[in-house]
């Protein structure tokens, strides 16, 4: 085959391939895989733009490739949800597993932090290990006022998720961690340290430092540490995605209503507009008596029918009036 003309065998094999099942399956695929991807950004600024564009990508592709079945426009929408749930579930279980090392915990200011104290450097290790697994965690606590390590109670806050629905905390109160970096005034950063047993459950953890008074401060939580087989994690990011998904596709059917309606109210206007009023015929003009006997055509008027709508004398065989038109009933 000459260079010339592969590009037109490529093409031809595409509108070939267009007009088959399979066409439409590879593009709802596509779709479901682009939406997956788009889904970590409805955790950051971007959210408000993704819950729009992801629903409009599902409906305007199928348009332009020509769909006009409501039916399958509702249809299309299931299996994208199904592949972008399972798709962004292995992403987000994959983002999760490949962290080689704990993201360091920190507290940040807030209503309900105090200014007086900042825990930093948060960490668990081992952050991956085999259950069951003896994991160290250790929190760095600085002071604006000196005080001494004993003035301040720490704790590492543990979430154990044992379903998709069942959680259990616990509080596991930390000790002061003596090194090099760790100093008993805790104006200069000390470091505080717990060791924990833990099997092989899905675990979150936080820390927390209170002054034995009326002021706590708290880190933001992480997943870990990473002690759960991969199986678990799947299914537990496959249930926050699907939930993520209600939203979007709650705005695609929105979508999705406005089009049918609007295509709906656009054919009943035409269909309005373009009907031709139709004119009833009159009955018959009753015969009259005549000096003498009428010609032919004259007498086929005579007995003829009137027009409605300008009077003028119409044969009964005729469907619209030969002088306005108009059209008659049968």
């Amino acid at each position: 085959m000459s260079p010339e003309k592969l590009p037109v065998r490529v093409w031809n094999l595409f509108l070939r391939f267009r007009k088959t099942l399979w066409f439409r399956v590879v593009y709802l695929v596509l779709l479901g895989v682009i939406v997956a991807y788009l889904l970590p950004f409805t955790a950051g600024g971007l959210g408000c733009l993704v819950i729009i564009v992801a629903p409009l990508a599902v409906f305007l592709v199928p348009y332009y490739l020509g769909e006009r079945s409501v039916k399958r426009f509702a249809l299309n929408a299931l299996p994208v949800i199904l592949i972008a749930v399972l798709v962004g579930g292995a992403l987000s279980t994959n983002v999760l597993l490949s962290q080689a090392d704990a993201i360091p915990l920190a507290s940040t200011p807030g209503p309900f932090m105090s200014p007086t104290m900042a825990l930093t450097n948060g960490t668990v290790v081992p952050y991956h290990a085999d259950p069951p697994s003896e994991f160290t965690f250790r929190v760095e606590l600085t002071t604006t006022v000196v005080r001494t390590p004993g003035n301040f109670s720490v704790f590492m806050n543990l979430t154990t998720i044992t379903g998709l629905v069942a959680y259990a905390t616990s509080d596991h109160p930390m000790n002061f961690s003596a090194g090099p970096d760790s100093f008993s005034n805790t104006s200069k950063g000390t470091w505080y340290e717990t060791r924990v047993n833990l099997s092989g459950q899905i675990y979150g953890y936080g820390f927390s430092v209170w002054d034995k008074d009326a002021n706590w401060t708290f880190t933001n939580l992480d997943f870990g540490p990473l002690a759960a087989p991969v199986a678990n994690f799947y299914g537990l990011f496959v249930y926050f995605t699907a939930f993520s998904m209600i939203l979007p596709f709650t705005f695609y059917y929105v979508i999705l209503f406005m089009w049918w309606y609007t295509v709906r109210a656009r054919a009943q206007r035409t269909r309005t507009l373009g009907a031709e009023a139709e004119i009833p015929k009159a009955k018959p003009k009753p015969k009259t008596e005549e000096a003498g006997p009428p010609t032919g055509e004259k007498a086929a008027k005579a007995a003829a029918f009137t027009c409605t709508n300008c009077g003028a004398d119409v044969d009964e065989n005729d469907v619209k009036c030969p002088k306005c038109g108009a059209i008659f009933e049968e």
